[in-house]
């Protein structure tokens, strides 16, 4: 997987302050065509024209690349919740577009991409894998986020705190099943 890093990860300035503390990751999927290399000039418009304040994430995942927006210790705009924002770790699955580019094997390549980064940056912050830790946009927020993978794992069910389990289950199921992934090496590229 190729690891692309913004400008924020060499410069001093950062567009927020430091996170209290990073209590986990939050797993979205950005209802959209947008592979990860796509956000590189999506973001870079957001900031042109002064309208980060419509979200972002820490970082955006596809098959293929992850593109590090802003470093993980510091606060998002990604969960429309400002706890959230402050404690825990975007992570954007690309292309999660219901009925988009891609098939839904496709989309879950994307996903499993997605559950060895969540999986890194647990190790990163220390963290177990629990459902403390592994999180959902709709826990925070009143969204469909994420809906693809609601759609893909758990089909026309509706939203309530058993089928958010269920489904946080099969991510943090995933997400252990890279537990040996990570090493000193892959830990350094995490942002």
């Amino acid at each position: 997987m190729e690891h692309i890093y913004s400008d924020f990860y060499k410069q001093p300035v950062k567009i927020t302050e430091r996170k209290p503390d990073v209590l986990g990751v939050v797993l979205h999927d950005d209802a959209e065509n947008y592979q990860a290399k796509d956000y590189i000039d999506w973001l870079k418009k957001r900031i042109t024209n002064h309208e980060l304040e419509k979200g972002w994430a820490c970082v955006y995942v596809d098959m293929h690349t992850c593109y590090w927006f802003h470093p993980s210790e510091y606060t998002e705009w990604h969960c429309g919740n400002t706890f959230a924002n402050t404690h825990y770790i975007g992570i954007e699955r690309c292309q999660s577009k219901i009925n988009g580019v891609l098939n839904d094997k496709a989309f879950m390549r994307n996903e499993e991409a997605s559950f060895k980064i969540a999986a890194l940056l647990l190790k990163k912050y220390q963290l177990p894998v629990n459902r403390q830790t592994v999180r959902l946009h709709k826990e925070f927020f009143e969204t469909e986020c994420p809906a693809r993978a609601w759609s893909i794992h758990l089909g026309n069910v509706k939203t309530n705190q058993e089928n958010i389990e269920k489904l946080k289950d099969y991510f943090i199921e995933r997400i252990k099943s890279y537990d040996n992934y990570s090493s000193e090496k892959t830990l350094d590229i995490i942002g």
